[in-house]
């Protein structure tokens, strides 16, 4: 991959990418700067306060960056197309590597107090392989395009990224097929940017092999988030509506639950 400072249209660019592709990339960096930058930006005015010492106050502070979030996804024509059922099922399936991958780019550098933060909440061996994940992704930061089209990618997956207690058959896509046709738009543009991004497809080749690898972490930290989370259900109670929505709850407030995400998340 070239440089950050080296990003610019090359004869590389303009021989993988048509215009409708650059199109598309300038859309997506226009998107993500108008909702998760703006998000970004009210986060590090808030930095400076006391540290976390419970899970419901940290998630209830990851409700800013998660909307974010969503806010990003529904700039992409084809999310907007899919069935509000479906698209909420998506949010909730990958709401963890969304939330995980998102972090970093929303707070480059594990401050002190985050830090001392997840120590709190999570322990000291999930505080560290949060560490090494953010590392892991730290690379592609700096890159105008890469976390934003992978975050794409991630929720147009009709997939359950989530290890929650009870597999839950409403969470299962209507549309499944429409689903991986969005996704397949964004994953041959990813390819299509590294090779003109890339001195050789055999580089760029190995750039997506690394970055693989690096989600595949991502996600096997968060099924064990998930099952830490769900040993505190009292903890999930305090959170805010829309983070309660997004962890599985018992079959007497199962209907409550569905209602949650639709009432809390404006699709």
């Amino acid at each position: 991959m070239l440089p950050p400072t080296l990003h610019m249209i090359t004869n590389t660019s303009i021989r993988y990418l048509s215009a409708y592709d650059e199109a598309t990339l300038s859309n997506i960096y226009n998107a993500y700067a108008n909702t998760c930058t703006v998000a970004k930006n009210a986060l590090s005015k808030t930095l400076p306060a006391a540290q976390c010492t419970s899970l419901h106050e940290y998630i209830n502070e990851l409700s800013i960056e998660f909307q974010s979030c969503i806010e990003f996804l529904k700039c992409i024509p084809e999310f907007t197309r899919i069935t509000t059922d479906d698209k909420l099922r998506l949010i909730k399936n990958h709401f963890s590597i969304l939330v995980n991958v998102n972090g970093p780019m929303i707070q480059p550098v594990p401050l002190n107090r985050l830090v001392i933060t997840w120590t709190n909440v999570f322990g000291i061996d999930i505080t560290q392989r949060l560490l090494k994940s953010n590392q892991l992704l730290e690379p592609y930061i700096y890159d105008p395009f890469v976390l934003k089209i992978l975050l794409i990618i991630l929720a147009l997956s009709s997939s359950n990224g989530r290890n929650l207690d009870n597999v839950d058959i409403d969470q299962i896509c209507d549309d499944s097929l429409t689903i991986f046709a969005a996704q397949n738009i964004y994953v041959e543009l990813l390819w299509k940017y590294l090779l003109s991004r890339s001195a050789s497809e055999q580089n760029a080749v190995r750039f997506f092999n690394k970055l693989m690898m690096c989600i595949l972490y991502v996600k096997n930290l968060d099924m064990d988030i998930d099952v830490y989370v769900r040993s505190l259900a009292h903890e999930i109670q305090q959170a805010d509506p829309i983070m309660q929505s997004m962890w599985s709850r018992t079959a007497e407030v199962e209907e409550i639950t569905d209602m949650n995400v639709a009432e809390n998340i404006t699709i």
